[in-house]
C-alpha cells in the first residue's frame, strides 16, 4: 500500500510538473479575461449612465381608458383603486423634470355594466427612461348613470 501512495506521487513526475504548470496558466488566462469583460462592461455603463445628469423620480400611476359603459352606467372616477399607486423611474434629470405622471396601457370599457378588477403594464414613457415593469392592479368602480 505505502508503493502505491508513493508511486502516486513519484511516478511521472515531470508530466505531472507540466500538467500543473498548464493548469495555472489557463486558471490565469480565464481570471485575466473576466476581469477584463467586467471592466469593459463598467466603461460601457459609465458611457451610457453618465451619473451626473441621471436622476430617479417617483411618479403617479394614472390609468388609460378607451371605450364608454354599457348605456345607464358610468365610471365612478372617485371609487377607483389603483395598486400600486406610484412607481420609480430612472433617466435624464431633463426628461424627468417634465415627466408629472406614469400611464397605464388602455383599459377597455366597452359595455361594460359592473365593476372589476384588471392587471395591466405600465405605458414605456420615453426612450432613455427606465422603468421597472410593473403590472398594476387596476380596481374600475362602474356604477348606475343618475340621469
Amino acid at each position: 500500500m505505502k508503493q502505491f501512495i508513493r508511486d502516486v506521487f513519484v511516478k511521472n513526475i515531470g508530466l505531472k510538473f507540466i500538467s500543473l504548470v498548464l493548469a495555472l496558466a489557463i486558471w490565469f488566462y480565464v481570471v485575466g479575461e473576466l476581469n477584463k469583460g467586467s471592466e469593459e462592461e463598467r466603461q460601457i455603463l459609465r458611457r451610457m449612465l453618465p451619473s451626473e445628469s441621471m436622476a430617479a423620480k417617483k411618479l403617479t400611476i394614472r390609468p388609460i381608458f378607451i371605450g364608454k359603459p354599457r348605456e345607464g352606467y358610468e365610471l365612478a372616477q372617485t371609487r377607483m383603486v389603483i395598486l400600486p399607486e406610484y412607481c420609480i423611474v430612472v433617466g435624464s434629470r431633463d426628461m424627468l423634470g417634465k415627466i408629472r405622471s406614469a400611464y397605464t396601457m388602455p383599459i377597455d370599457l366597452s359595455g361594460v355594466s359592473k365593476t372589476f378588477t384588471k392587471s395591466v403594464p405600465l405605458n414605456p414613457i420615453a426612450p432613455g427612461i427606465y422603468m421597472e415593469e410593473t403590472l398594476v392592479q387596476v380596481t374600475v368602480p362602474i356604477e348606475k348613470s343618475a340621469e
